[in-house]
């Protein structure tokens, strides 16, 4: 499974998607360094928005609530770009602003699919659920709920053993227990205040150990 979205329609050229990164790079951080003009920063991140925008990068799904997820989504990438609003703040050194977007969009987007299985799952009984979805667009919303609840499910019973890796000295941050409080809401700033932690410490063991296994589940649930 790639970090990116491809566009469907036709192959970009690898060179002209480096040079869109250092664009995007730039506009950040001249976004990050425009301190003492409130109107120049809104101009720069409109720039900014509009080339991520016309990229054909952002991740895209055919799911009802996918615009939902998308303008949620630029809320938070806007609020969190040059500062820390509503989240952890972005931070160039680990990803390029397109592939942070698209991250935080795909796990907006089963938070999405969670909620709405469990507002389903509150109205009707178990069976009735999948009898009253019989539209073609319910149906892609069941299969992203079974898929977001197979992902959910392998987290919390860890059947076979590979979530058990954990930080160095401290067993109780194994890979199982970060994905857990992922999918919670939590966020690794705060992980790393609840248990003590370096941020940099959950961040590394996250990116190394953990998204990848995490990776994997996905690919083989779709067959990669």
């Amino acid at each position: 499974m790639n970090d990116e979205y491809n566009p469907s329609q036709g192959e970009d050229h690898p060179c002209d998607r480096q040079i869109l990164y250092q664009e995007l790079d730039s506009l950040v951080t001249q976004i990050c360094q425009e301190t003492s003009n409130p109107w120049k920063r809104r101009r720069l991140l409109s720039q900014l928005v509009i080339k991520m925008t016309n990229s054909g990068l952002i991740w895209k799904e055919k799911v009802p609530y996918y615009e939902d997820a998308l303008a949620e989504q630029w809320v938070f990438f806007c609020s969190n770009l040059y500062e820390s609003r509503t989240g952890t703040q972005y931070d160039p050194t680990r990803s390029n602003p397109m592939t942070w977007f698209n991250n935080c969009l795909r796990w907006r987007l089963l938070t999405f699919a969670q909620k709405m299985a469990e507002q389903n799952a509150r109205k009707y009984h178990n069976d009735k659920v999948l009898e009253d979805f019989t539209a073609e667009d319910d149906s892609h919303v069941m299969e992203c709920i079974q898929y977001f609840e197979t992902v959910k499910n392998w987290i919390e019973t860890n059947p076979d053993g590979i979530l058990n890796a954990h930080i160095r000295g401290r067993k109780d941050l194994t890979c199982q227990v970060i994905l857990i409080n992922l999918l919670s809401g939590k966020n690794i700033t705060q992980m790393a205040a609840e248990y003590g932690c370096a941020y940099q410490t959950i961040y590394g063991f996250w990116k190394n150990k953990c998204r990848p296994r995490l990776l994997d589940k996905f690919g083989k649930i779709h067959g990669y």
